[in-house]
């Protein structure tokens, strides 16, 4: 199950109840991290697939050449992230009004309608496909973690919303090796075999997710605050395996209620108005939202888009000859994120935390960007010392890409997912998390679309711009990121309570910041009443 390397290493998930991790919680993991297999199979497949020549021929593509050629590959690369962004912002009311459970089924069939639709041979029915195929990624990268982080224990919350990132690389890798292996194939160029092959493999996590989500319960969250309690800690019952009344799920229910008697005292009602005002007008609220678009933000200026979708034209910057032999280093690539975020979902996010390894992931990122700037500024081209017509710095630049992807899988690729998915009160969730991804998908949109020009125009500069945008973000990082591990979402109210430039000093949770203070006072007062209780009948039987 999600985390569940975790179990084995967490002090917090070693003390929970065990009933806690069970099959339904597996079956609702896995249901919806098919979600992260729509953006892994498209931006693992579309830089491979439009390197082949059938979908050079079948699109037109075969007969441009220059800029006109780029600017054509960057609006069929780009398309998906200009749809995903109108997505994440349309999963927020579908997200308030349908409940998390039916957005995401909902979603994921409009992402299997747009994958069908890029089947076909039409350069404008590609697009069109593309786009509405977006729409379904946009939305699910905003519901999955949401829908996630809603469900999951907290000592194993960060492995759960890491799992969805975990599917996001695993198909990418398979997507690498799956244009590796079609661009083997003896076939004429005018047969839509070989490139329809790669496209067609997002089909199937789309239906996947679609068939098996109606079997998952809606949200004990999303019920709570719309006004189920009762209904609210039925699923909360049936999601843990416990009674209503053990202390666990009383716990984690009356940290729900808290927050949304506090939200409901504070202002009242789910309209936009209401929400807006409590972004905006609550201080706590507003550093929350400061941060997770920020760590977005600095997420996608890593260059991690410039390297998932044109990776094969990046490796022939190194010196890296053949298409066959550039898609087979890509699929190393893919392999390597692979490895680092098993190893990032099953003991870092949830022993170590999101914070260090951001920190150190980042660094890893930025180093390795900065060398690529300074090797294809300075390089000499071919010389007696290359391996395999590839330059001896060519193969260092090679090794120092595999080591941005290990520093970006434990690092950038994940963090900003789960902390968007936990730090947000219930009410306003939704609306926070979907701009967060709005903002993701538009600079995705941008840096997708403008890749094949700026490393044709600026070269060696594209990636010192990335080298430096991301050492600002270790600065900004260090000093406003705290650390979320172990804390309930609800919790999230009382350390927002500070100003951000001083979480550093607050970073790591004590063992009385896990829990929400008015909820601690709430259970001591009811267990000292108890024992007051219990020792009055004591007395009484004496």
């Amino acid at each position: 199950m999600a985390g569940g390397t975790s179990l084995w290493f967490s002090a917090d998930a070693k003390s929970d109840p065990k009933q806690i991790f069970n099959g339904r919680l597996l079956y609702l993991l896995v249901t919806v991290a098919w979600a992260g297999c729509f953006y892994g199979f498209d931006s693992g497949n579309i830089g491979g697939i439009l390197t082949l020549p059938s979908f050079e021929r079948a699109f037109g593509l075969s007969s441009l050449d220059g800029a006109e050629l780029d600017r054509r590959k960057g609006v069929i690369a780009a398309m998906l992230a200009a749809g995903a962004s109108a997505g994440a912002l349309l999963a927020w009311p579908t997200s308030d009004t349908l409940g998390r459970k039916w957005s995401v089924f909902l979603w994921g069939l409009v992402f299997v309608v747009g994958a069908a639709m890029q089947m076909v041979a039409n350069y404008k029915v590609l697009l069109a496909g593309r786009f509405i195929g977006g729409l379904g990624v946009g939305a699910s990268s905003m519901l999955s973690p949401q829908f996630l982080a809603e469900n999951s224990p907290k000592s194993v919350r960060g492995s759960f919303v890491a799992v969805y990132n975990l599917m996001i690389v695993t198909s990418l890798m398979v997507a690498f090796f799956i244009n590796y292996g079609v661009s083997l194939w003896k076939t004429d160029a005018s047969n839509n075999t070989q490139w329809r092959t790669a496209m067609g493999i997002q089909l199937i996590p789309g239906v996947l997710m679609c068939l098996m989500i109606p079997f998952v319960p809606e949200t004990p969250r999303y019920l709570i605050n719309h006004g189920k309690s009762e209904k609210g800690l039925e699923n909360l019952t049936k999601l843990r395996k416990l009674p209503a009344d053990h202390v666990y799920v009383q716990t984690e229910y009356q940290e729900i209620e808290a927050q949304v008697r506090s939200e409901q005292e504070a202002r009242s009602g789910h309209g936009v108005w209401a929400i807006i005002q409590d972004i905006l007008l609550v201080a706590s609220n507003r550093r929350r939202f400061f941060l997770a678009v920020m760590l977005f933000l600095f997420h996608k200026f890593t260059g991690t888009d410039s390297l998932n979708y044109y990776a094969p034209s990046i490796f022939g910057l190194l010196g890296v000859e053949g298409n066959s032999t550039t898609l087979l280093d890509t699929g190393v690539y893919g392999a390597v994120k692979v490895v680092t975020t098993l190893f990032y979902v099953g003991y870092l996010v949830d022993r170590i935390g999101r914070r260090r390894p951001l920190i150190v992931g980042a660094l890893i990122q930025a180093t390795s960007m900065l060398y690529l700037a300074i090797y294809i500024r300075f390089a000499p081209g071919k010389s007696a010392d290359s391996v395999g017509g590839t330059p001896a710095g060519g193969i260092v630049g090679i090794i120092f890409i595999f080591l941005y992807a290990f520093g970006w899988s434990f690092g950038h690729s994940v963090a900003c997912y789960v902390v968007a998915a936990e730090i947000f009160p219930t009410r306003i969730r939704s609306v926070c998390m979907a701009f967060c991804f709005f903002v993701n998908w538009i600079v995705d949109y941008g840096i997708t679309q403008a890749t094949p020009l700026m490393l044709s125009e600026m070269g060696w500069g594209t990636f010192l711009l990335y080298s430096l945008l991301t050492y600002a973000g270790v600065v900004f990082v260090y000093f406003c990121l705290p650390e979320m591990k172990g804390r309930s979402i609800e919790s999230m109210d009382d350390l927002f309570q500070r100003p951000l430039w001083t979480m550093w000093r607050h970073a790591y949770p004590k063992e009385e910041d896990k829990v929400r203070h008015d909820v601690q006072e709430m259970m001591h007062e009811e267990v000292d009443i108890g024992k007051v209780t219990a020792s009055h009948i004591e007395v009484a039987r004496s």
